[in-house]
């Protein structure tokens, strides 16, 4: 038996013995209230029948009134194992979806640069990937490097499929180039990635080198965002 339905089985049993406790009192209240009741004026005191009447009848209303309680916390409490269900079942759908996008590892960018000293240190090259660790493919992949402290972003060529255990590797080069932050250190510098596709289930994400993995919808606000601000570059050849 299951922890939830023995609690169940439990609460069920509180609510029966605590009506039959209830019952029981009241009860004994009333067979000795009617054996000690005497008639102040009445030429004939009330007969045991009498008795058993009246208190047989506000009995039976006692009776129906804790067996409404009764229903009604069993009711509740259903209602509350069924809703603690569902709750648990749509965590548990939900961690199983983020199985997809978890299983897409986007590294960091590193950019390739040119000039002799940090005056004139730009950027013109972007090496990244993208690899799909996942059982299932992903589609529309796009990637989106932004360059740090400039917040310059530049948009890599999209890939239409990625397959499991497939990696998109970019190496890809700028017609333009672009400042670079002094602090920026050749081959140890690195950029953040963001990468949008779509899984088998057709449900688009956003996986972030730093690891964070969010929903999103296509066309992807995080593209389409980047390709209509000034701050961005697309030309690569």
């Amino acid at each position: 038996m299951t922890p939830d339905r023995r609690n169940r089985y439990a609460a069920i049993i509180a609510v029966i013995l605590s009506s039959i406790a209830t019952a029981v009192a009241l009860v004994a209240i009333m067979v000795a209230r009617s054996a000690t009741y005497r008639a102040p004026a009445a030429p004939e005191q009330p007969k045991v029948t009498d008795w058993m009447q009246a208190w047989g009848t506000i009995a039976g209303a006692v009776t129906g009134l804790l067996a409404a309680l009764a229903a009604s916390a069993l009711l509740w409490h259903e209602m509350r194992q069924a809703r603690v269900a569902r709750e648990q079942l749509a965590a548990e759908r939900e961690e199983a979806a983020l199985n997809v996008p978890r299983a897409v590892v986007v590294s960091s960018a590193s950019f390739g640069t040119y000039g002799r000293d940090d005056e004139d240190k730009r950027g013109n090259q972007v090496v990244a990937r993208v690899v799909n660790y996942g059982s299932g493919p992903i589609r529309n992949l796009a990637v989106i490097v932004t360059v740090p402290e400039t917040g310059l972003q530049l948009i890599l060529p999209g890939r239409d499929l990625l397959g499991p255990n497939e990696e998109a590797s970019f190496n890809q080069s700028y017609t333009a180039g672009w400042a670079l932050p002094r602090s920026w250190v050749p081959g140890l510098g690195k950029a953040p990635v963001t990468a949008c596709f779509i899984d088998h289930t057709n449900q688009a994400w956003e996986r972030s080198s730093d690891g964070s993995v969010t929903r999103t919808t296509v066309p992807y606000p995080r593209i389409e965002e980047a390709l209509a601000s000034t701050d961005s570059i697309t030309e690569w050849r």
